[in-house]
């Protein structure tokens, strides 16, 4: 609880060591890998928030969320959302953009496929809606 009080304050550095801290400890904690995601996704350290980002969606697909406050399939939708936007923001990078298209068009419609699943998993997520929506049709090719 601590750490989250620190990541509320914005005080993301010494939220971060605590997440970081928690893990070493108990790497199974899906919500701590999802706050730490989004820690990481904030300060711009993309690469490194996807590996949280997917931990923390690993670990509840798997059943292994921990809080009960917060209902399963929020949860999960949350961390969809989560993983989605950090591969929307990935795919913006100009590596990404002018890199293989093939890259690009994959983190894209994993990305959308991502936004959809929140969307069903959470009917009250706009944000998620919002892009399942506006990143176009399932199996449609967006050009980079």
């Amino acid at each position: 609880m601590g750490a989250l009080r620190l990541k509320d304050a914005g005080e993301l550095d010494r939220a971060e060591d605590e997440f970081r801290a928690i893990l070493k400890v108990e790497p199974r904690l899906a919500e701590v890998h999802m706050e730490l995601g989004r820690v990481l996704l904030d300060t711009d350290r993309i690469s490194e928030a996807e590996s949280h980002a997917r931990e923390g969606l690993r670990y509840l697909d798997n059943g292994g969320q921990w809080t009960d406050e917060v209902p399963e399939n929020v949860l999960t939708a949350l961390a969809c959302a989560l993983l989605a936007e950090v591969l929307r923001r990935r795919a913006d990078e100009d590596d990404v953009i002018f890199g293989d298209p093939d890259d690009f068009h994959k983190m894209v419609a994993e990305s959308k496929s991502l936004f959809d699943r929140a969307a069903q998993l959470d009917s009250s997520d706009d944000y998620s809606s919002y892009y399942a929506f506006f990143m176009g049709k399932p199996g449609v090719v967006l050009e980079p």
